[in-house]
């Protein structure tokens, strides 16, 4: 069950995460080891090169290859490009950081940049660096109304909550020839053999989109695997408007997301074994490095918006705004 509200009180939105300690699902001792053994059958049957390079999966991989293959081998080759969507996602992941683990932001400006200096992100520091000083100033009031959202709403975490921030997940499969990889915003219970008793949550700074979801059965899948335990509670905060959207983690979710990402790690390893990547024409053709010399993204390529073929910031907005390809399940 997947709800959906509004903003939220901090007493509601506390309760909506923890829900009845009661109602939590017994785990079941055989699922996580089921899960583990049906990939490492797959990989077992597609086989590779015991010296293949490792192959990294994260929810960005998947999401890509699953849309088309030569668009998800050009993007590995292209430099990351900031945004204002991606500095202010930065940093108000920073001050959420920050309230979490210590309750306290004293101006929300300072503090975001000071923690992205701290962190050794090079690529958003110069970004905002370079932002004219309308840009920047419009950019530090929309912080610092995420900012008071957050400590709005968000309880100051009881250390028996045992939360954790930027939560690495990491699970090597095949012999270490694949790892299953991401970080979520925020976890908090510990792993119990009897009861389910882990939250993930992530935040975004952004709209809702379609692939938020996915991306937290993503973690849902890496977190059992690892833990040994399903987390009884997946949630998505969205510090823009206050809205939390909550979803009960049960055997559907997980193994939806493990069809979904068993799809997506054979075609990344098929891709780093050096094979030839198929083209699928897609919401986002006209953005892609590749469209010069693919016949499926010519014949999909129009649109109203202008575009140029491989300019990554128009792609960030058509990515956000034709969510209808998440729904191109592959099983």
């Amino acid at each position: 069950m997947r709800e959906r509200r509004g903003a939220l009180s901090a007493e509601a939105l506390l309760a909506r995460l923890r829900g009845d300690a009661d109602e939590r699902p017994a785990v079941d001792p055989g699922l996580a080891g089921g899960l583990r053994d049906w990939f490492e059958d797959v990989l077992g049957a597609a086989g590779g090169s015991p010296d293949a390079p490792v192959v990294r999966v994260t929810k960005e991989t998947v999401n890509q290859v699953l849309v088309c293959e030569a668009h998800a081998l050009s993007r590995t080759a292209m430099p990351r490009t900031v945004t204002i969507e991606l500095a202010r996602g930065v940093l108000v992941d920073a001050l959420f950081r920050q309230w979490v683990t210590l309750g306290d932001i004293a101006e929300p400006w300072a503090d975001a940049t000071a923690a992205v200096e701290c962190a050794g992100d090079e690529a958003v520091v110069r970004f905002i660096g370079d932002l004219d000083t309308r840009s920047r100033d419009r950019l530090a009031e929309e912080i610092r109304e995420h900012a008071a959202r957050i400590t709005s709403v968000w309880p100051v975490s009881n250390p028996s909550w045992l939360a954790r921030t930027q939560e690495r997940l990491e699970v090597p499969l095949g012999g270490g020839r694949l790892v299953l990889s991401g970080v979520v915003d925020l976890a908090f219970g510990a792993p119990c053999a009897g009861r389910a008793s882990v939250c993930l949550v992530e935040l975004k700074s952004g709209a809702r989109r379609l692939e938020h979801r996915g991306d937290l059965h993503y973690y849902a899948l890496l977190e059992t695997l690892r833990g040994g335990a399903p987390p009884f509670r997946i949630a998505t905060y969205y510090s823009a408007t206050g809205e939390l959207d909550v979803e009960q983690v049960g055997e559907d979710v997980l193994l939806g997301a493990m069809h979904r990402t068993l799809a997506g790690s054979e075609r990344l390893c098929r891709l780093a074994a050096g094979a030839e990547p198929a083209r699928t024409a897609n919401p986002l053709c006209a953005w892609c490095a590749e469209l010069p010399g693919c016949g499926p993204g010519h014949g999909r390529a129009g649109s109203r918006v202008p575009k140029t073929a491989g300019d990554p910031t128009a792609e960030e907005r058509v990515w956000a705004d034709s969510p209808c390809w998440v729904e191109e399940e592959i099983v």
